[in-house]
Protein backbone atom coordinates (compact mmCIF):
# COMPACT_ATOMS: atom_id res chain seq x y z
CA UNK A 1 0.00 0.00 0.00
CA UNK A 2 2.82 2.28 1.07
CA UNK A 3 4.98 1.40 -2.27
CA UNK A 4 1.02 2.43 -4.33
CA UNK A 5 1.10 5.73 -2.17
CA UNK A 6 4.27 6.45 -3.39
CA UNK A 7 3.79 5.75 -7.06
CA UNK A 8 0.96 7.89 -7.04
CA UNK A 9 2.65 10.65 -5.26
CA UNK A 10 5.73 10.34 -8.02
CA UNK A 11 3.30 10.73 -10.70
CA UNK A 12 1.28 13.81 -9.04
CA UNK A 13 4.79 15.92 -8.96
CA UNK A 14 6.11 14.34 -12.27
CA UNK A 15 2.61 15.82 -13.75
CA UNK A 16 2.60 19.23 -12.24
CA UNK A 17 6.16 19.56 -13.27
CA UNK A 18 5.59 18.82 -16.86
CA UNK A 19 2.83 21.18 -16.98
CA UNK A 20 4.23 23.87 -15.57
CA UNK A 21 7.88 23.33 -16.78
CA UNK A 22 6.30 24.85 -20.32
CA UNK A 23 4.73 28.20 -19.25
CA UNK A 24 7.09 29.63 -16.44
CA UNK A 25 10.97 31.14 -16.55
CA UNK A 26 12.96 32.07 -13.98
CA UNK A 27 13.07 36.07 -13.66
CA UNK A 28 16.23 36.15 -12.76
CA UNK A 29 17.70 34.46 -16.05
CA UNK A 30 20.67 36.53 -17.65
CA UNK A 31 18.90 38.75 -20.60
CA UNK A 32 19.41 42.15 -21.68
CA UNK A 33 20.39 44.61 -19.16
CA UNK A 34 17.31 47.34 -20.02
CA UNK A 35 15.35 49.09 -22.23
CA UNK A 36 16.18 51.80 -21.09
CA UNK A 37 17.80 54.79 -22.93
CA UNK A 38 18.08 57.57 -19.81
CA UNK A 39 21.07 55.56 -18.00
CA UNK A 40 24.28 56.43 -16.70
CA UNK A 41 27.66 56.58 -19.54
CA UNK A 42 30.56 54.19 -18.87
CA UNK A 43 33.42 55.07 -16.83
CA UNK A 44 35.59 58.03 -18.44
CA UNK A 45 38.68 57.15 -20.09
CA UNK A 46 40.33 59.94 -17.70
CA UNK A 47 38.50 58.98 -14.75
CA UNK A 48 37.82 63.11 -15.15
CA UNK A 49 34.67 62.74 -12.40
CA UNK A 50 34.52 63.52 -8.76
CA UNK A 51 34.57 60.19 -6.74
CA UNK A 52 31.23 58.74 -5.62
CA UNK A 53 31.15 56.51 -2.68
CA UNK A 54 28.32 54.12 -2.05
CA UNK A 55 25.12 55.43 0.04
CA UNK A 56 25.71 52.75 2.69
CA UNK A 57 28.61 50.95 4.83
CA UNK A 58 31.48 49.40 3.22
CA UNK A 59 34.43 47.44 5.27
CA UNK A 60 37.06 45.17 4.59
CA UNK A 61 35.83 41.53 5.71
CA UNK A 62 39.29 39.91 5.02
CA UNK A 63 42.02 38.96 2.25
CA UNK A 64 41.52 37.73 -0.81
CA UNK A 65 40.57 34.22 -1.89
CA UNK A 66 42.00 35.17 -5.29
CA UNK A 67 45.87 34.48 -6.32
CA UNK A 68 48.39 37.36 -6.30
CA UNK A 69 49.05 38.20 -10.66
CA UNK A 70 49.26 41.49 -12.33
CA UNK A 71 46.28 41.33 -14.04
CA UNK A 72 43.55 43.33 -12.28
CA UNK A 73 40.70 41.34 -11.23
CA UNK A 74 37.54 41.15 -9.01
CA UNK A 75 34.65 38.54 -8.22
CA UNK A 76 31.16 39.94 -6.57
CA UNK A 77 28.73 38.23 -4.86
CA UNK A 78 25.31 39.10 -4.10
CA UNK A 79 23.74 38.34 -0.63
CA UNK A 80 20.26 38.50 0.31
CA UNK A 81 18.80 38.90 3.64
CA UNK A 82 19.45 35.57 5.23
CA UNK A 83 22.84 35.32 4.31
CA UNK A 84 22.17 33.16 1.48
CA UNK A 85 23.62 33.58 -2.03
CA UNK A 86 19.67 34.18 -3.50
CA UNK A 87 19.30 36.90 -6.01
CA UNK A 88 15.76 37.64 -5.27
CA UNK A 89 14.58 40.07 -2.56
CA UNK A 90 11.02 40.18 -1.12
CA UNK A 91 9.07 42.60 0.92
CA UNK A 92 11.02 45.21 2.83
CA UNK A 93 14.31 42.52 3.20
CA UNK A 94 17.45 43.96 2.94
CA UNK A 95 20.42 43.07 0.56
CA UNK A 96 24.41 42.99 0.76
CA UNK A 97 27.04 43.34 -2.08
CA UNK A 98 30.24 41.61 -2.05
CA UNK A 99 33.26 42.66 -4.13
CA UNK A 100 36.40 40.40 -3.82
CA UNK A 101 39.35 42.28 -5.60
CA UNK A 102 42.66 41.20 -5.85
CA UNK A 103 44.53 44.58 -5.59
CA UNK A 104 44.08 47.80 -4.52
CA UNK A 105 42.33 50.10 -7.33
CA UNK A 106 38.88 51.52 -8.56
CA UNK A 107 35.76 50.41 -8.24
CA UNK A 108 32.73 52.09 -10.57
CA UNK A 109 28.79 50.31 -10.10
CA UNK A 110 26.05 51.05 -12.14
CA UNK A 111 22.04 50.46 -11.16
CA UNK A 112 20.43 49.46 -13.96
CA UNK A 113 15.85 49.32 -13.06
CA UNK A 114 14.13 46.82 -14.79
CA UNK A 115 12.89 47.30 -18.51
CA UNK A 116 10.14 49.43 -18.96
CA UNK A 117 10.54 51.57 -15.54
CA UNK A 118 10.74 54.92 -16.06
CA UNK A 119 13.88 56.08 -14.61
CA UNK A 120 17.15 56.37 -14.98
CA UNK A 121 19.89 53.80 -13.85
CA UNK A 122 22.12 55.47 -10.88
CA UNK A 123 25.92 55.51 -10.36
CA UNK A 124 26.04 53.26 -6.63
CA UNK A 125 29.93 54.45 -6.36
CA UNK A 126 31.99 56.43 -9.40
CA UNK A 127 35.53 56.05 -9.42
CA UNK A 128 35.70 54.57 -5.64
CA UNK A 129 39.29 54.23 -4.33
CA UNK A 130 39.75 50.61 -2.54
CA UNK A 131 43.06 50.82 -0.07
CA UNK A 132 43.39 47.45 -0.18
CA UNK A 133 42.91 43.80 -2.28
CA UNK A 134 40.51 41.71 -0.26
CA UNK A 135 36.80 41.00 0.28
CA UNK A 136 34.70 44.24 0.53
CA UNK A 137 30.89 44.51 1.65
CA UNK A 138 28.87 47.33 0.92
CA UNK A 139 24.50 47.24 2.68
CA UNK A 140 22.86 46.77 3.61
CA UNK A 141 20.79 48.57 0.79
CA UNK A 142 17.36 49.42 1.88
CA UNK A 143 14.22 49.35 -0.51
CA UNK A 144 12.79 52.23 -0.52
CA UNK A 145 9.04 53.15 -1.08
CA UNK A 146 9.27 53.51 -5.10
CA UNK A 147 11.99 50.69 -5.16
CA UNK A 148 11.17 49.53 -8.91
CA UNK A 149 9.71 45.65 -9.17
CA UNK A 150 11.47 43.31 -11.11
CA UNK A 151 14.91 42.69 -12.46
CA UNK A 152 17.53 45.19 -11.51
CA UNK A 153 20.82 44.96 -12.70
CA UNK A 154 24.35 45.85 -11.07
CA UNK A 155 27.19 46.81 -13.91
CA UNK A 156 30.89 46.70 -12.32
CA UNK A 157 34.21 48.24 -13.50
CA UNK A 158 37.46 47.98 -11.88
CA UNK A 159 40.53 49.48 -12.28
CA UNK A 160 43.91 49.49 -11.31
CA UNK A 161 47.13 49.30 -11.91
CA UNK A 162 46.97 50.95 -15.04
CA UNK A 163 44.00 49.05 -16.70
CA UNK A 164 40.92 48.08 -16.23
CA UNK A 165 39.61 44.11 -15.25
CA UNK A 166 38.60 42.08 -17.93
CA UNK A 167 34.73 42.74 -19.39
CA UNK A 168 32.45 39.50 -19.22
CA UNK A 169 29.53 38.19 -17.78
CA UNK A 170 30.67 37.87 -14.23
CA UNK A 171 30.75 42.08 -14.23
CA UNK A 172 27.10 41.84 -14.69
CA UNK A 173 24.69 40.36 -10.85
CA UNK A 174 21.20 39.84 -11.46
CA UNK A 175 18.79 40.46 -8.93
CA UNK A 176 15.04 40.79 -8.70
CA UNK A 177 12.77 42.56 -6.30
CA UNK A 178 9.19 42.04 -5.50
CA UNK A 179 6.41 43.85 -2.89
CA UNK A 180 5.05 40.74 -2.20
CA UNK A 181 5.06 38.59 0.95
CA UNK A 182 8.27 36.67 1.79
CA UNK A 183 8.40 33.30 -0.18
CA UNK A 184 6.39 30.41 2.09
CA UNK A 185 6.48 26.46 1.17
CA UNK A 186 5.18 26.04 -1.79
CA UNK A 187 1.66 24.10 -1.33
CA UNK A 188 0.32 20.94 -2.85
CA UNK A 189 -1.27 21.60 -6.19
CA UNK A 190 -4.92 22.09 -6.62
CA UNK A 191 -7.17 20.44 -9.17
CA UNK A 192 -6.92 22.87 -12.16
CA UNK A 193 -10.16 24.38 -13.61
CA UNK A 194 -12.16 24.35 -16.82
CA UNK A 195 -11.47 27.55 -19.13
CA UNK A 196 -14.12 29.96 -18.64
CA UNK A 197 -15.53 32.11 -21.09
CA UNK A 198 -12.53 35.43 -21.44
CA UNK A 199 -9.89 33.00 -20.76
CA UNK A 200 -6.94 34.08 -22.28
CA UNK A 201 -5.91 32.35 -25.86
CA UNK A 202 -2.22 31.88 -24.75
CA UNK A 203 -2.84 30.38 -21.66
CA UNK A 204 -5.99 28.39 -23.53
CA UNK A 205 -3.55 26.89 -26.33
CA UNK A 206 -0.77 25.44 -23.54
CA UNK A 207 -3.58 23.62 -21.57
CA UNK A 208 -4.53 22.24 -24.83
CA UNK A 209 -1.15 21.00 -26.17
CA UNK A 210 -1.05 17.16 -25.99
CA UNK A 211 1.95 17.05 -23.48
CA UNK A 212 0.63 19.30 -21.33
CA UNK A 213 -2.93 17.95 -21.48
CA UNK A 214 -1.94 14.45 -20.34
CA UNK A 215 0.31 15.79 -17.46
CA UNK A 216 -3.04 17.76 -16.62
CA UNK A 217 -5.11 14.76 -16.23
CA UNK A 218 -2.49 12.93 -14.61
CA UNK A 219 -2.78 15.57 -12.00
CA UNK A 220 -6.17 15.40 -11.83
CA UNK A 221 -6.57 11.29 -11.52
CA UNK A 222 -3.61 11.50 -8.94
CA UNK A 223 -5.50 14.02 -6.99
CA UNK A 224 -8.52 12.18 -7.20
CA UNK A 225 -7.58 8.89 -5.76
CA UNK A 226 -4.80 10.60 -3.26
CA UNK A 227 -7.92 10.75 -0.47
CA UNK A 228 -8.81 7.14 -0.41
CA UNK A 229 -5.05 5.76 -0.55
CA UNK A 230 -5.20 8.24 1.98
CA UNK A 231 -7.68 6.59 4.12
CA UNK A 232 -6.67 2.67 3.39
CA UNK A 233 -3.39 3.63 4.66
CA UNK A 234 -4.10 5.28 8.09
CA UNK A 235 -6.62 2.35 8.63
CA UNK A 236 -3.54 -0.28 8.16
CA UNK A 237 -1.81 2.09 10.57
CA UNK A 238 -3.65 1.88 13.42
CA UNK A 239 -2.40 0.28 16.42
CA UNK A 240 -3.72 -1.72 19.56
CA UNK A 241 -3.19 -1.11 23.34
CA UNK A 242 -2.46 -4.23 25.41
CA UNK A 243 -6.17 -4.79 26.66
CA UNK A 244 -7.46 -4.56 22.84
CA UNK A 245 -8.47 -1.49 22.40
CA UNK A 246 -7.32 0.80 19.69
CA UNK A 247 -5.30 3.82 20.00
CA UNK A 248 -5.21 6.59 18.04
CA UNK A 249 -3.88 6.23 14.31
CA UNK A 250 -0.34 6.80 13.70
CA UNK A 251 0.29 9.51 10.89
CA UNK A 252 3.40 10.45 9.24
CA UNK A 253 4.11 13.98 7.03
CA UNK A 254 4.92 14.00 3.76
CA UNK A 255 7.60 16.26 3.89
CA UNK A 256 10.62 15.91 6.32
CA UNK A 257 10.40 18.39 8.58
CA UNK A 258 14.07 17.78 10.31
CA UNK A 259 15.98 20.86 11.73
CA UNK A 260 19.27 21.19 12.59
CA UNK A 261 21.35 24.60 13.33
CA UNK A 262 25.21 25.03 13.09
CA UNK A 263 26.96 27.10 16.10
CA UNK A 264 29.94 29.62 15.69
CA UNK A 265 32.34 29.58 17.94
CA UNK A 266 31.37 33.19 18.61
CA UNK A 267 27.71 32.04 20.00
CA UNK A 268 26.05 32.54 16.42
CA UNK A 269 23.60 29.97 14.95
CA UNK A 270 23.19 29.13 11.53
CA UNK A 271 20.00 27.54 10.80
CA UNK A 272 19.16 25.01 8.44
CA UNK A 273 15.85 23.33 7.03
CA UNK A 274 14.56 21.12 4.36
CA UNK A 275 17.15 23.69 1.93
CA UNK A 276 20.63 22.66 1.26
CA UNK A 277 23.11 25.85 3.06
CA UNK A 278 26.10 26.88 1.24
CA UNK A 279 28.78 27.65 3.91
CA UNK A 280 31.83 29.84 3.13
CA UNK A 281 33.82 33.18 4.05
CA UNK A 282 30.99 35.41 3.85
CA UNK A 283 28.83 33.15 6.70
CA UNK A 284 32.20 33.20 8.62
CA UNK A 285 33.39 36.44 8.66
CA UNK A 286 31.92 37.74 12.19
CA UNK A 287 33.91 34.35 13.49
CA UNK A 288 37.37 33.98 12.56
CA UNK A 289 40.29 36.29 12.56
CA UNK A 290 41.46 37.73 9.12
CA UNK A 291 44.27 35.29 8.92
CA UNK A 292 42.10 31.99 9.31
CA UNK A 293 39.47 33.58 7.35
CA UNK A 294 41.89 34.04 4.36
CA UNK A 295 41.76 30.11 4.07
CA UNK A 296 38.13 29.44 3.99
CA UNK A 297 37.11 29.45 0.37
CA UNK A 298 33.86 31.71 -0.56
CA UNK A 299 31.94 28.66 -1.09
CA UNK A 300 33.30 25.67 1.37
CA UNK A 301 31.26 23.10 1.76
CA UNK A 302 27.50 22.71 2.24
CA UNK A 303 24.98 21.09 4.20
CA UNK A 304 21.55 19.36 2.60
CA UNK A 305 18.91 17.46 4.11
CA UNK A 306 17.93 14.19 2.17
CA UNK A 307 14.47 12.64 3.70
CA UNK A 308 15.79 12.73 7.46
CA UNK A 309 19.13 12.69 7.87
CA UNK A 310 21.38 16.16 7.20
CA UNK A 311 24.46 15.40 4.94
CA UNK A 312 27.86 17.79 4.79
CA UNK A 313 29.79 17.65 1.29
CA UNK A 314 33.23 19.73 0.90
CA UNK A 315 32.73 22.07 -2.27
CA UNK A 316 36.31 21.36 -4.02
CA UNK A 317 37.35 23.92 -1.20
CA UNK A 318 41.22 25.58 -1.58
CA UNK A 319 42.03 24.21 1.79
CA UNK A 320 39.82 20.93 2.36
CA UNK A 321 37.17 20.43 5.62
CA UNK A 322 37.40 18.07 7.81
CA UNK A 323 34.03 16.24 9.78
CA UNK A 324 35.25 14.90 13.37
CA UNK A 325 39.11 15.48 12.74
CA UNK A 326 38.51 13.25 9.42
CA UNK A 327 39.21 15.08 5.83
CA UNK A 328 35.88 14.56 3.73
CA UNK A 329 37.47 16.58 0.22
CA UNK A 330 36.59 14.61 -2.48
CA UNK A 331 34.66 12.33 -0.30
CA UNK A 332 30.78 13.41 -1.59
CA UNK A 333 27.99 13.86 0.92
CA UNK A 334 29.35 12.37 4.66
CA UNK A 335 26.34 11.49 7.29
CA UNK A 336 25.98 14.09 9.89
CA UNK A 337 24.95 13.58 13.88
CA UNK A 338 24.00 15.53 16.13
CA UNK A 339 27.19 17.08 18.46
CA UNK A 340 29.63 16.31 15.23
CA UNK A 341 32.30 19.37 14.21
CA UNK A 342 32.82 20.36 11.10
CA UNK A 343 35.97 22.22 10.44
CA UNK A 344 36.43 24.10 7.23
CA UNK A 345 40.24 24.53 6.35
CA UNK A 346 41.11 23.42 9.82
CA UNK A 347 40.21 26.58 10.79
CA UNK A 348 37.14 26.83 13.38
CA UNK A 349 35.16 24.52 15.37
CA UNK A 350 31.64 24.34 13.78
CA UNK A 351 29.53 22.16 16.18
CA UNK A 352 26.33 20.89 14.15
CA UNK A 353 23.15 20.51 16.44
CA UNK A 354 19.79 18.71 15.57
CA UNK A 355 16.91 20.45 17.24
Amino acid sequence: MRKTLLLLTFALVLGVFSALGLQTAYVGALGAPTDNTTIPNVPAGDQSQVEIKPPVEYVLLGPTSQSDNTTPNFIDGFVSAPGQKELTVTANENWYLDLDINMPGWIYICEYFPAGVDLQGQWIAYKWQLPDSGLWQLGPFTPTSNEPVGQHIYHIWFYSDGQWAAENQNNLVYWTYSKGKPTEPIPLPSPVAPAKAGFPATVLGIITRPVVGASLLVVILALALLPVYLRRWRKQDKTSSPDGSETAELSAPLLSAAKAKIMLPNGIDIQLSGKGRVIGRGDLARALSLDDLGLVSRRHFEVKLDGEQFYVEDLSSANGTRLNGKDISGKGPIGLDDNDVIEPAGTAHLKFHLL
